[in-house]
C-alpha cells in the first residue's frame, strides 16, 4: 500500500459482538435527572490535553484567518500562551463524536440528507442513454399518478429484431445533427454538391477547391437556421458503422441536402422520416464542453413507436437533477461575490449549461411563484430569477413544459426489460442512480437516525443529551433529554515552557495552508459500507450507491504519526498582505508539546458508561494490536481537533489522570451528613489517581475491544506505522495546468471511469488497483478478514451488490451468449 485515505469512515452500523455490550449500546428512554438512582456514578475526571502535531483550536477573524482561540475573548485569537485555550464546545464534540462511534450510537446530528444525491455520468454509461420526450397525454401508457408517459426515441432500431438488446442497440437512436467545423461528418452546398468532411484533427479536415473557412462556417450557420430547437422535420439519412454498433448522420432536411457521412460514395437514402431538432447547447451559446461537436435530431418510425408511463419516483429523481444543477450555480454565484482569481480555471456560474437547465437558471419566478423559461417572451418583465427555484417550483415547470408539444426532450437509462430507471437532463450530465435512496433512508434502515423519540434514544444521547429534530405527533413538544456531562474552562498549562503558542511576526498574517476540497457525499464509495460494516466491493460504481442495504460512515481523519512532534505547518508558508477569499490561513497555531488541563464533570451513569469513557481517555488504550513501535511512549493513539485534520494537524492525547466518584447511594448519605456533595467530594486516600482510573475499567464490557466500530475507531485514533502517508489520493501532485482541476479530483474521475468500464467488460478493462479506497481496516497489500476484495470474489452478484451492477452483469451474460450462438 503506498498510501493511507486522510479521510476515512468508522461503519455505522449497531451491531455489537457478544451479548455483553448489549446493554450499553440498545436504544433505550433516558432515566430522568430529578434524582440519582443508587447504583449510578457521579463525580469528576482530571484531564490533561498535549498537542502532539500543530494545532489551530477553532476561531476565525474577520479577516478568514482561522487562529488559536482566546479566553478572553479576543477577536483575533490568543496572543499570548496564558490567554490560549481550546473551547468547551471543541473538546466536547470532540469527545461526544468518539462516544457515539464505540458505542455504535444513533447519529444526533443528519440535517440535509434527505434526498437521493446525484453524480455525472461518465462518457461510458453515457452511450447506454436513450433519447425521449417527456410528455403529458391523456392516452393509455401515461401514469396515473403524474400524467406522464416518455416517448423513446429508437431512431433505426427495431425492438421485434433477434439481435436486438437494450444494453448494446443496433444503431444509436439519436441522428446526428453536426454543429461544428470539428464534426467527423461531411457539410454539402446548396446546390447538394459536397464541399467539407470535418475531423477533430486539423489534417485530416478536407474541402472542395475554393472553399474556405468562412464558406464551412456560414453552411453551418444556415444549416442551424433551417434547424432550430425543437423544430418539427423531415430528412432523410446516410448510415454508418459508429464503434461497435451503427449511427445515422442526417443527409437533407426538408428536400434540401445539407450533410452527410464523411463517405462520398455512400448514397443518401431515399427513406424520410419525420422527426424534432434537439439542441442541448442554448441558442448563441459556446458549447458546453470542447468534444461536443455534434446535436441530435430524435426519431421514431411507426413500427418501433414505444411509450412508458412516468410515475412520481422517476419525476422526483429528475427534479433532484435539476434541483442539484441549480444548487450548484447559487455556490458559484456566492464564491464569485466572495472574489474569484482571476486567472482561475475552473466553472463559472455563467458557463454555459444544458437547455433544459439554462432555460430554468435563466428564467424568472411571476407573482405566482411559478417558473418562466428563458425563451418565454415575458420573461424580461420580471425581477426574481429562476436559479433559486425550490423542488416544488422544478415539479410544477416540468409538467407545464411536458403539456407543450412536443413534450420535453431527455435521455433515459433503461432496465434489460426496457422499463425506464431514470431520466436525465443531457448525457454527459448530472444523474440519480437507479433505484438509489437518500441517506436519511439509509441512517433509517440501520437505526443510525436521529432519535426522534425518547424510546429511542442511544448510548451517546442518553450520556451527551439530545433534542429531536422533529416534534412527536402526540405531543407539544420535541423529545429531548439534557446530557449527563459537564467541561469546565480548558486552562493552559503553566509556566509555558517553550514557543507553544506560535503566532507570525509583525509584517506577517500567518501561514497560507493548502485548499482542500469540501466532502462530497456523491462519490458513494467512500461514503458507505455493507450492512455488516464491511468495505463495499472495489468493483462499485457511483451507479452502484446508496442502494437498499448498505450502510453509512462516521468520518474521521486518521491520525498522521509521520507528522507526530513537527514543529511546523505542512506545506505551509508565511504570506503577507491581505488574506484572499480563496487563501486558507493559519494566523496562529499550538505547536507540539502545548499543554492544557479541565475537568469533566459527570453525574448519574451506569459504570459501563463511565468505563467507556475512561478508555477514550486512556491514550495507551488506542493502540491496533500490530502496532510496532518499541518505545511505549509512543504506544499511543490521540483525539483530533481543530482545523485541518486532512493535512494531519490538531492530533492531540487527551488523557484522564484522576477519578473521583460517588455512587447515588453514598451521595445521598453524604447530603444527609452533610459531609460532602457534588462539586465537594472528599479525596480517597486509600488508592492512587491510576489506581482509581483501573478500578473504572474493570467495569468495561468483556467483548467491547472486538467490535468492528471500536477497531476501526483504534485505528484511525493511532494511524499506521511504516512509511505510507496519510492523504488524500494523489493530494502530492499539482493542478492540471490547463484545466486547474486538482489531481485528486482527477483520481476519483479516474478511479470511477475503470470501474465503469470493468462493469460493462470486465475480460478488457481489469480492476486497475491503483485507485483501490484503503479501508481503515485494511492492512498493507489487502483488506481485513471478512472484507470483500475485487480480486477474491468470482465476477457474480452476491448478496451485497446492487440492482444496478446485477443488471448490467445479467446484460453482459445475455450478449455474450447471443455472440457464441451467433458464432455457431
Amino acid at each position: 500500500m503506498k498510501w493511507h485515505h486522510a479521510y476515512n469512515g468508522i461503519p455505522a452500523v449497531r451491531a455489537v459482538s457478544g451479548k455483553t455490550g448489549r446493554e450499553l449500546t440498545s436504544d433505550r428512554t433516558p432515566s430522568g435527572q430529578d434524582r440519582l438512582a443508587p447504583d449510578t456514578l457521579s463525580g469528576e475526571l482530571a484531564l490533561t490535553i498535549t498537542v502532539a502535531s500543530p494545532t489551530i483550536p477553532g476561531q476565525s477573524t474577520a479577516d478568514r484567518r482561522v487562529v488559536v482561540a482566546s479566553r478572553s475573548g479576543d477577536p483575533e485569537g490568543a496572543r499570548t500562551w496564558e490567554d490560549a485555550t481550546i473551547p468547551v464546545t471543541t473538546l466536547k464534540g470532540v469527545l461526544s463524536s468518539a462516544y457515539e462511534a464505540v458505542t455504535a450510537s444513533r447519529m444526533r446530528v443528519f440535517a440535509n440528507h434527505d434526498h437521493v444525491l446525484t453524480h455525472r455520468h461518465t462518457t461510458q454509461e453515457a452511450t447506454t442513454l436513450y433519447p425521449v420526450f417527456l410528455v403529458k397525454d391523456r392516452g393509455p401508457h401515461n401514469d396515473s399518478e403524474t400524467g406522464l408517459s416518455a416517448r423513446l426515441m429508437l431512431g433505426l432500431n427495431d425492438p421485434n429484431d433477434t439481435s436486438w438488446s437494450w444494453d448494446r442497440p443496433n444503431y444509436v437512436c439519436a441522428a446526428v445533427l453536426p454543429n461544428d467545423r470539428r464534426s467527423a461528418t461531411a457539410l454539402y452546398d446548396s446546390t447538394g454538391a459536397w464541399m467539407y468532411s470535418g475531423s477533430r484533427k486539423r489534417n485530416n479536415q478536407e474541402r472542395a477547391h475554393g472553399v474556405a473557412t468562412t464558406d464551412v462556417d456560414k453552411r453551418l450557420g444556415q444549416l442551424r437556421a433551417a434547424t432550430p430547437h425543437l423544430k418539427p422535420i423531415t430528412f432523410t439519412a446516410q448510415t454508418e458503422k459508429f464503434y461497435d454498433s451503427q449511427r445515422a448522420v442526417v443527409a437533407s432536411i426538408d428536400g434540401e441536402r445539407f450533410c452527410g457521412t464523411r463517405d462520398e460514395d455512400m448514397p443518401a437514402s431515399a427513406t424520410e422520416y419525420t422527426g424534432v431538432v434537439v439542441r442541448l447547447t442554448p441558442h448563441d451559446s459556446r458549447p458546453l464542453i470542447g468534444t461536443k461537436y455534434n446535436e441530435f435530431i430524435f426519431f421514431d418510425t411507426k413500427k418501433n413507436r414505444t411509450r412508458h408511463p412516468v410515475n412520481d419516483d422517476l419525476l422526483e429523481q429528475l427534479v433532484e437533477v435539476i434541483h442539484s444543477y441549480l444548487v450548484n450555480i447559487r455556490q458559484l454565484i456566492e464564491r464569485e461575490k466572495a472574489g474569484t482569481h482571476g486567472n482561475s480555471k475552473t466553472r463559472k456560474s455563467t458557463d454555459p449549461k444544458t437547455w433544459l437547465i439554462h432555460e430554468i437558471a435563466n428564467g424568472k419566478i411571476d407573482d405566482h411563484g411559478q417558473i418562466l423559461g428563458a425563451s418565454d417572451p415575458k420573461v424580461h418583465e420580471l425581477k426574481d430569477s429562476a436559479v433559486m427555484a425550490d423542488r416544488a417550483q422544478i415539479k410544477q415547470f416540468l409538467l407545464t413544459l411536458a403539456s407543450s408539444d412536443p413534450g420535453i426532450p431527455l435521455f433515459a437509462s433503461v432496465s434489460d426489460d426496457g422499463r425506464i430507471t431514470a431520466l436525465v437532463p443531457s448525457q454527459v450530465g448530472r444523474c440519480a442512480a437507479p433505484g438509489a435512496v437518500s441517506p436519511a433512508r439509509l441512517a433509517r434502515e440501520s437505526k443510525v437516525a436521529p432519535a426522534r423519540t425518547h424510546p429511542q434514544a442511544s448510548a451517546g444521547d442518553r450520556m451527551w443529551g439530545f433534542v429531536a429534530d422533529e416534534k412527536d405527533k402526540n405531543r407539544g413538544q420535541a423529545a429531548a433529554a439534557r446530557g449527563r456531562i459537564t467541561i469546565r474552562p480548558v486552562m493552559p498549562a503553566l509556566p509555558q515552557e517553550g514557543g507553544w503558542l506560535r503566532i507570525p511576526k509583525a509584517d506577517n498574517v500567518g501561514w497560507q495552508l493548502r485548499t482542500l476540497a469540501s466532502p462530497k457525499p456523491s462519490t458513494g464509495f467512500p461514503y458507505l459500507r455493507d450492512d455488516q460494516g464491511r468495505a463495499l466491493d472495489e468493483r462499485t460504481t457511483r451507479a452502484d450507491a446508496y442502494q437498499p442495504g448498505q450502510t453509512l460512515i462516521r468520518k474521521v481523519y486518521p491520525t498522521h504519526r509521520r507528522l507526530l512532534g513537527r514543529d511546523d505547518l505542512p506545506n505551509g508558508r508565511r504570506i503577507e498582505g491581505p488574506v484572499g477569499p480563496h487563501d486558507t490561513v493559519a494566523g496562529s497555531f499550538l505547536s507540539p508539546g502545548a499543554r492544557f488541563t479541565t475537568t469533566l464533570t459527570f453525574e448519574g451513569l451506569a459504570p459501563e458508561e463511565l468505563a467507556v469513557l475512561v478508555w477514550l481517555l486512556t491514550p495507551e488504550r488506542l493502540v491496533p494490536p500490530d502496532a510496532s513501535p518499541k518505545n511505549e511512549s509512543k504506544r499511543r493513539g490521540y483525539h483530533r481537533l481543530g482545523f485541518g485534520k486532512p493535512l494531519g494537524l490538531g492530533a492531540v492525547e487527551i488523557r484522564a489522570t484522576d477519578l473521583h466518584m460517588k455512587t447515588g447511594e453514598e451521595l445521598a448519605s453524604l447530603y444527609k451528613k452533610l459531609d460532602g456533595c457534588l462539586g465537594c467530594t472528599p479525596s480517597d486516600a486509600t488508592t492512587t489517581a491510576s489506581g482509581r482510573l483501573a478500578n473504572a475499567l474493570d467495569a468495561l464490557p468483556s467483548d467491547f475491544e472486538n467490535s468492528l466500530p471500536v477497531r476501526a475507531f483504534v485505528r484511525a485514533a493511532y494511524g499506521w506505522d511504516g512509511k505510507a502517508v496519510v492523504q488524500y489520493p494523489d493530494a502530492d501532485k499539482p493542478d492540471d495546468s490547463e484545466t486547474g482541476v486538482s489531481a485528486t479530483t482527477d483520481w476519483f474521475k479516474k478511479r470511477e471511469e475503470n470501474r465503469v468500464k470493468h462493469g460493462i467488460n470486465p475480460g478488457k478493462f481489469p480492476i486497475d488497483s491503483d485507485y483501490d479506497l484503503p479501508d481503515l481496516l485494511a492492512a498493507p497489500g489487502g483488506q481485513e478478514a471478512g472484507n470483500i476484495s475485487a480480486g477474491s470474489k468470482s465476477d457474480q452478484p452476491g448478496p451485497t451488490a446492487s440492482k444496478s451492477r446485477r443488471r448490467r452483469r445479467h446484460q453482459r451474460t445475455g450478449a455474450q451468449s447471443r455472440k457464441k450462438q451467433h458464432r455457431s
